[in-house]
């Protein structure tokens, strides 16, 4: 089940500080000007590229945030893109069913 209401911004500021970057290193990862970081930290709602390319950046899953905890969800992983083991982490993870080919959906 999706949650309604998810302020991802927030939680994109949360998980920033967490990684301890400057606001230059990621702006440099995200390839713009620093002035551009801080409206990401205030958006209730982002573009899912730029959600993705953020996820890579700080190491973190934000499209899970979107999930309720409770309820499985379906990842479907593209496994050159996956460290080997977070892979092994994820399998563990009771919550999550990995899709491995889009053929098993």
């Amino acid at each position: 089940m999706l949650k309604r209401d998810v302020d991802i911004g927030s939680v994109i500021r949360k998980v920033f500080r967490e990684r301890g970057m400057t606001v230059k290193q990621f702006a440099d990862a995200l390839g713009c000007h620093r002035t551009r970081i801080y409206p990401i930290f205030e958006s209730r709602s982002i573009d899912t590229d730029l959600l993705v390319r953020i996820s890579k950046i700080l190491d973190y899953p934000f499209l899970l945030e979107y999930f309720e905890k409770d309820a499985p969800v379906m990842i479907y992983l593209v496994l050159t893109e996956v460290d080997k083991s977070k892979m092994v982490e994820m399998l563990d993870d009771p919550s999550l069913k990995i899709i491995k080919t889009w053929s098993s959906v």
